[in-house]
């Protein structure tokens, strides 16, 4: 019978189906109840589903020794939603056969700016995989662009009475010029700003004594650095890969993120400084050890 001491009853917090579920749990019992029938669960996702886990799909009979089976549809698509996480994965834990076949799409999370891209499927017990479908790994983000610099510089002129303070009125002429100070601050120049023509009553001082202001130029001179642009995101489960933004005066524009399994570009050079490498591109399966591999499908990314 099943529930009896050789064919389980399903755990309630089992969300497969029970490969003996014709089986009778009392009653007349035949052999032909048996026809079709095997020790172990089956889950079959027939909708789109993000961060899966065989554990959380079979509850409590997941550490059992039966057989778990594992169907992902035609049109189907699980996806991770982080580079944390993975769309399908394979936890410690279990016992009894794993066998996951995939007909629809395995899709890793895309990278941030700079960083790599997601895994798609991860597995840390022995399994097998069918994958007549696609297994993509995220695309790596783009990196930051080089950083920039520039210089700039300002000038300020100041105009000085060489002979200090003494006099809270000045007031000379040289040749047919006048030149004005009052309390040390110049009002008159003969070269642009006002001057005053000589007249006849006013006293003519020699022409060897100069009674003119003298001008300080004064230049600074600074530099400025300035950030390199963003990278871009990577390709990933409901994401786009994305270019980068532009840098500061004279930096780099950051990387493009990649498309599924793809590294991001590397950023532009900036007058200062390099572009950062972008990030690498995720794996399409993560624990490769332990997974024997039937491949008739896509896949994209590295393994490891």
């Amino acid at each position: 019978y099943r529930g009896g001491s050789h064919i389980r009853t399903k755990a309630s917090n089992n969300n497969g189906v029970n490969l003996a579920a014709s089986v009778p749990s009392s009653g007349t019992i035949n052999i032909t109840n048996f026809r079709g029938t095997a020790k172990g669960f089956r889950f079959t996702f027939t909708s789109g589903a993000t961060n899966q886990s065989a554990a959380t799909l079979f509850g409590d009979d997941y550490a059992v020794n039966y057989r778990k089976e594992i169907v992902i549809d035609s049109g189907v698509e699980l996806g991770a939603t982080s580079t944390t996480e993975e769309a399908l994965e394979i936890p410690s834990g279990s016992s009894g056969t794993i066998v996951v076949t995939n007909n629809g799409i395995l899709s890793g999370a895309g990278g941030a700016a700079g960083a790599a891209g997601g895994d798609a499927f991860e597995t840390a017990v022995a399994c097998t995989l069918i994958n007549n479908g696609t297994i993509r790994a995220g695309g790596g983000g783009g990196g930051t662009g080089g950083g920039g610099q520039y210089s700039s510089s300002s000038s300020s002129t100041s105009y000085n009475w060489p002979y200090g303070t003494r006099y809270a009125w000045a007031d000379h002429w040289y040749g047919a010029f006048r030149f004005v100070v009052w309390a040390n601050t110049f009002y008159g120049t003969s070269s642009g700003n006002q001057s005053f023509a000589k007249s006849g009553s006013q006293r003519d001082y020699d022409n060897t004594y100069e009674a003119r202001m003298y001008a300080v130029t004064r230049t600074v001179s600074s530099t400025t650095n300035t950030n390199g642009g963003a990278g871009g995101v990577g390709q990933g489960y409901n994401q786009s890969a994305a270019s980068g933004s532009g840098g500061g005066t004279n930096a780099g524009t950051g990387g493009s993120g990649a498309s599924f399994g793809s590294a991001g570009s590397t950023g532009v050079n900036g007058n200062r400084t390099n572009g950062v490498a972008g990030g690498a591109a995720g794996n399409y399966i993560r624990g490769l050890s332990f997974v024997t591999l039937t491949q008739s499908g896509t896949v994209q990314g590295g393994t490891v």
